[in-house]
Parts: structure tokens; sequence; C-alpha cells
């Protein structure tokens, strides 16, 4: 991987993620309500350590909150130490609805390695997908690394977490996993990206230019590839986000032809589906039959940088997504265009057919990162904010720090119905979200100010939970 590119993953990943040994539980956290007092009955959890931490992902089953993301050095989780085998080791975890842990598990090897997406399955298992470095040792599974990183998926067991299958892919050069569903037959659905090669169980592929996006079904028995699609262009081209409806239809979100300007950029999802950019990276909704096929694409941008992190399938049948828009911004030559800045959070919910029904969209939310549907379809969204958050109808957020993590709640008609903040004087962020009848969890990772000497500020993941009743 080129220096120029390394700079331009790292600063993607401070946008795209936000990034005492004992975890400490608070009655309430830092948080503010618009316009109503605090529930009763919220609580945090907090990962603190002498190394970085953050929880990317997110979902309930059973009631139980699931939660995934990475830990560097050593932590605790509920009295349950952990000692990262590396530089950064992923982090899955169990708890109830009060918080109390009812497992945690962790994997690594020497590199960084990093946990970013949770799915519960029908039959009680639970999906992990992220990437690792190097060689891992996987629950016993000997998981030999490929390239620079290589993409993982594991299917564990609900009750107590431990592996029952696990699938790296790799190739010369890196890749990694960011999403994954299950589908009506109990198979499961894997999105994320690769540059250079990757082998997906069919043989070796290559990258058109830059990041590819990559799409695979495996076999939910014992994790088979069955089949494999990888859509890719002259930009980097990356998918984010899959989801499958009560229909069986995959949806797949993410960016595509980032980097190309100032060419046009485009992606095609084979046939007559072809996307063509508005200006630099836009976003995507596409379509998928089961056996892969590319039913229909829509193009989400406008001239700047403009990226989908999440997709939700309502159960009649509409779509609910969320990510950010870039604004006109004014960059010095030479700089790359999302370094610019300018970036507004939205969350908005289209037909079956990608056709937008709805839009709401905020100058100050840098970002919305995750979404999530309650049982009577309202959808609460994860993200951060900077400076002052006006979510219309007198409701106002102002952050404490650089930029707050925030969780907002909306009806189905995009009226917000509360919000509330999480933060304090460094950089904070909401990286995740999932929702029951009785409340709404949020994950991510909270970061201290600078030190006064210079150096990176330390950070540590959070699981927030607020009743809703």
């Amino acid at each position: 991987m080129t220096r120029s590119r390394r700079v331009l993953w790292i600063g993607l990943g401070v946008l795209l993620f936000g990034c005492s040994t004992t975890a400490r539980r608070t009655s309430t956290p830092d948080s503010e309500e618009a316009a109503t007092r605090r529930p009763r009955g919220t609580w945090r959890m907090d990962l603190p350590g002498p190394g970085s931490s953050r929880f990317t992902g997110m979902a309930t089953q059973a009631g139980d909150i699931l939660a995934i993301g990475s830990f560097e050095g050593e932590t605790t989780v509920d009295g349950e130490h952990l000692v990262s085998s590396g530089e950064q080791d992923v982090l899955a975890v169990r708890l109830s609805q009060d918080g109390k842990l009812r497992w945690a598990r962790r994997w690594g090897g020497a590199g960084y390695d990093s946990g970013e997406a949770i799915e519960p399955g029908a039959d009680g298992s639970v999906l992990v997908v992220g990437h690792l470095a190097g060689a891992v040792d996987f629950d016993g599974t000997s998981l030999p690394g490929r390239g620079d990183t290589d993409c993982f998926i594991a299917k564990l067991a609900g009750e107590d977490g431990h592996t029952l299958w696990v699938r790296r892919f790799g190739g010369a050069g890196s890749a990694a996993c960011r999403s994954a569903a299950f589908d009506r037959a109990g198979d499961v659905l894997v999105t994320g990206r690769f540059d250079g090669q990757v082998d997906l169980g069919f043989g070796l592929r290559s990258s058109a230019g830059g990041n590819d996006l990559l799409l695979v079904k495996l076999s939910g028995q014992d994790g088979t590839p069955r089949w494999a699609r990888t859509f890719g262009g002259a930009g980097d081209d990356i998918g984010r986000d899959v989801a499958v409806d009560a229909s069986g239809t995959v949806f797949l979100t993410g960016h595509f032809s980032s980097a190309v300007e100032p060419s046009v950029g485009a992606l095609d999802f084979g046939g007559a589906v072809r996307l063509t950019s508005a200006g630099d990276s836009d976003a995507f909704l596409a379509a998928f039959s089961g056996d892969g096929h590319c039913l229909w694409a829509r193009a989400i941008g406008e001239a700047n940088f403009d990226l989908v992190k999440s997709v939700v399938p309502a159960p009649d049948g509409t779509l609910f997504l969320t990510g950010l828009f870039q604004g006109n911004v004014t960059r010095q030559p030479g700089q790359i265009l999302f370094a610019a800045g300018g970036f507004e959070g939205f969350v908005g919910r289209y037909s079956s057919r990608g056709e937008e029904l709805w839009r709401r969209r905020y100058p100050t939310l840098t970002s919305g990162h995750a979404i999530a549907l309650t049982p009577s379809v309202e959808l609460a969204m994860a993200g951060h904010f900077s400076s002052t958050l006006e979510l219309g109808a007198g409701r106002t957020l102002q952050s404490e720090g650089g930029n707050d993590a925030t969780v907002v709640l909306f009806d189905s008609t995009g009226a917000v119905r509360w919000a509330h903040r999480m933060g304090g004087p460094g950089h904070d962020y909401g990286y995740a979200v999932a929702a029951v009848a009785e409340g709404v969890a949020v994950a991510g990772m909270f970061a201290g100010p600078a030190p006064a000497g210079g150096g990176e500020p330390s950070s540590h993941g959070f699981i927030a939970w607020l009743p809703l009743r």
C-alpha cells in the first residue's frame, strides 16, 4: 500500500468510524435529552485501559445487547480481564439489558485486528465480521495471513460465544469485511472491500483500481462460499452495509468512485445496471436477487464526497438509510477532497425501488453512522455532531467538545421524537445502535482532549442504555 493511500485510509478511518483496566458502569451517561428529562434506568459501561478501544457494531438478540469492536493492551469487562495477543484484538460481548456481562470473546494475533459488525440469527447464532492482520488462532482454528489485512467472518453460538465456524478471505493487498446479514434460509451475505487481489473461494480476483467492493454468499451451516461478486472502477468502491428484507431481496450500500476526479467515475453492477458519479465519491443503494444478480441500483450524491453507511428494511418494504453528504467546501491544491470537511449527516426513507420518500439533512451532524428500527417502526440513529445540532421543533443539542456522540429517535415520517448527547471535552463518536421495545442501546468511542505536551489523546469504547419507557 502506497504512503498516499495509507494517509487516505487513516483519514477515512476517522470519518467512517469516528476510533484504569476496570470497566466502569455509571447510573446515568453524560448525556442531555432535548425538551425532556433524562429517563430513569439509564446506564453506561466504559472500557478504559492503557490502550485505545472502541465498539463499532451492535445488535440485539432475545432482549440482550450484542456489541463488537476492538481494544489494545488489556481491559476488563464487568470483572472479566482480557489481554490482547498483539497490537489490537477483536472484542465481542453479550450483555443483559441491565448491563451485566453474559460473555466476552477475544480474537487476534500480533497485528492490528478489528471487529466491525455483529448480526443475530433466527436460530440463536451470532455472526461477527471484521479484518485480521497476520496469522491468528481463532478458537483453535489456525488462520494464516495472506495480505496486509484479510477479511474474516465467524458464526458463534449465541449462548456462550464459542465459534461454530470461521472463514478468512485475502490475497495480495488488503481486504476487510464491514457487514453481514442472514437470509431467510439461514445463509450469510457479507460485504466489504479489497485492493490488489483477493480469493473469495473461487480463485484470485484483481481490483479494477484502488478498492473494489465485494459481496459474498456463504452457507450458514459451515461457511462454504456459494457465490461471490466484486464490483469496481478506477477509484475506491466500498461496500458498507448489507441487509435482507422479508422477501429475500438483498440490499447493498456504500460509496463508489472516490478519488477519480477530475474525471467522472462509474460503477458497473452487471447487465444494464451502471452508475455514474455526480462528482468524486457518490453513495449508492443496490438490490440483488438471492443468486447474486443485480436487480437495480441508484446513485445518491452531489458534487463532492457522499456516503451511505447503513440500510435497514422496514416491514412494509421501504428502506431507511443514513450516512453523510459533503457540502460546498474550499480545499487546498492537492488536498484530498474528503479532508476539506463540510460533512452533513442525513437519515432518509426510500421505496423498495430506491426512490426517495423523505430525507432529513443536518449541517452540524458530521455523520449518521448506524440505524435500527424499534418494534413500533421508529428509527434510532447513532452518529456524532459538532457545535449546535438543530433538530427542529425546538430540539437542540450543544456539544461539549470537538465532536459529541448522539442518538436520535425519529418517527416514520422523519420527525424527531427525542435526542441525547454523550461526550466530554474531546472527540466522541456514536458508531452503533440497537433497539428493542424497552429501550435503545448506543455504542462508540470517547476520546479525551489532546495531552498538553503533545501526542495522541486517550480513547475508550462505551455502551450506553436509554430506556424508551
